[in-house]
């Protein structure tokens, strides 16, 4: 199968890391390739290096779209609310407000920010300011370097779990919906208001507290702390993690609309990677957030140093590529086009050839059907002529010397005679043996005449034609 564009997720999810491939094709997204490599941190870096190195060359992955996703606990947000007047210079705004963080000059932050829908007609602008501590977020670079890896984009894991979320989702740009990440000591809940990243705290799990109580009332927390206008409300909660299955057992009485991510995201998943869509959420969430051009929520907490910019020769495969596809879908169409003219030429001329014996066959059938005119023409004069003069000439001479008719009748070829004869049961046969009778029968009883003494008859016949 032919991948226009892949992305790779490696999320540090306490001590395992996940990584996660998604790669696009011309129908759409798909969850190819993933594992988890449990403690991590406690294993050789060489024996690490190579695990990594053989999954991603064993699925033919490239390293070019890595995205690394930071736990919640590694990041600080902030809701920062501005005038409107400072919309034209919010990047500078947002700089002067992250080194009022800064304590001294060595505890510094990477930062990026995410900008919140306030509303029609707000009057402020409203952003999510999302910094990590840059020595933590050098540490990580520098041991992804020593695998082998150079992440071209670093955002915290709940981005690519919204992203993933809202990926193709078309009704979230006026509804707030709450995702739950649960691990199996902890849970991150995060919210999505109007589309954009509005909310995220990380909460522990005591080992005696159920998920049930656990989350309402952290959604009951988020909601105050959103500070949802009177026409916004919760629409759902989506749960992922390892613990979404049994958290959902849980709280589906309580709340309904409580549904497991798998269910929930619009994309093809491998059948050998449906039992993996809920641990790997995030993951996933953070290889699509690599490759997509235009990913709903973006941030890349690297510095403009550390990212990786691809220089214009790098671009060349991809174009050359392009243009032979264009020059093959350009050729397929022209040779349809060239096929149709050349068997549009070749009927042309076999039907020019055919018109001098369809001609003559159609001259036959016009010659054949005035001869059938005629022979229907003529049977029909001679089955309109009188045929009473043959009859009565035909029975007067096969009736016997003693035989007398006293009635005849002919009507649409049947024939009825009475009379007196000497003999009337010879004469059938004699009719019979006529040329111009068939189906001689008698008609009713044959009986003596009390005056001349000969038998009365009456015979019915029918004409031979």
């Amino acid at each position: 199968m032919i991948y226009l564009r892949t992305g790779i997720g490696i999320e540090l999810r306490g001590e395992d890391m996940l990584i996660s491939s998604f790669q696009s094709q011309l129908t759409g997204g798909v969850f190819t390739h993933f594992t988890r490599i449990a403690g991590y941190r406690l294993r050789e870096k060489e024996e690490l290096r190579r695990e990594i190195h053989l999954f991603l060359k064993s699925n033919s992955l490239g390293r070019d779209n890595v995205v690394l996703g930071l736990p919640r606990r590694d990041v600080i947000l902030r809701s920062l609310d501005f005038p409107s007047e400072v919309s034209d210079n919010l990047k500078q705004v947002v700089r002067y407000q992250v080194q009022s963080f800064e304590p001294t000059g060595e505890d510094r932050f990477y930062y990026d920010y995410i900008p919140v829908d306030g509303g029609d007609g707000s009057k402020k602008v409203s952003v999510l300011l999302v910094m990590v501590r840059k020595a933590l977020l050098d540490e990580h670079l520098a041991f992804l370097r020593d695998l082998g890896i150079r992440p071209s984009m670093v955002a915290c894991s709940s981005i690519g779990l919204s992203n993933i979320f809202l990926r193709d989702r078309k009704d979230a740009k006026d509804k707030t919906f709450l995702l739950a990440d649960l691990a199996p000591s902890s849970i991150e809940l995060l919210a999505v208001h109007r589309g954009s990243f509005a909310y995220s705290k990380e909460i522990p799990k005591e080992n005696d507290q159920n998920w049930r109580d656990l989350i309402l009332h952290e959604i009951d927390e988020a909601a105050s702390k959103m500070r949802l206008g009177p026409e916004d409300a919760l629409e759902k909660l989506i749960l992922a993690g390892e613990s979404s299955a049994a958290a959902q057992e849980e709280i589906k009485d309580a709340l309904p609309d409580c549904e497991l991510l798998k269910n929930s995201v619009h994309l093809s998943v491998p059948p050998h990677n449906e039992r993996h869509l809920q641990t790997a959420g995030a993951a996933v969430g953070l290889a699509y957030t690599g490759m997509a051009r235009r990913p709903p929520l973006r941030m890349n907490l690297l510095p403009a140093e550390l990212r990786i910019r691809q220089k214009r020769w790098a671009y060349a495969p991809t174009v050359v590529l392009g243009l032979a596809i264009l020059i093959l879908l350009f050729s397929l169409g022209f040779h349809r086009m060239a096929q149709n003219r050349i068997l549009i030429r070749q009927l042309d001329q076999e039907i020019e050839a055919l018109k001098a014996p369809v001609a003559k066959v159609q001259s036959s059938q016009s010659r054949a059907k005035a001869l059938e005119e005629r022979i229907q023409s003529m049977e029909g004069l001679f089955s309109q002529r009188d045929m009473n003069l043959e009859i009565l000439r035909e029975l007067s001479t096969i009736l016997p010397d003693d035989t007398f008719l006293s009635m005849y009748s002919y009507r649409d070829g049947d024939i009825q005679i009475s009379g007196l004869s000497g003999s009337s049961s010879d004469l059938i046969p004699k009719l019979e043996n006529s040329p111009l009778l068939k189906d001689v029968s008698a008609r009713g009883p044959i009986f003596k005449d009390s005056r001349s003494g000969k038998d009365r008859f009456t015979f019915e016949a029918k004409l031979e034609k």
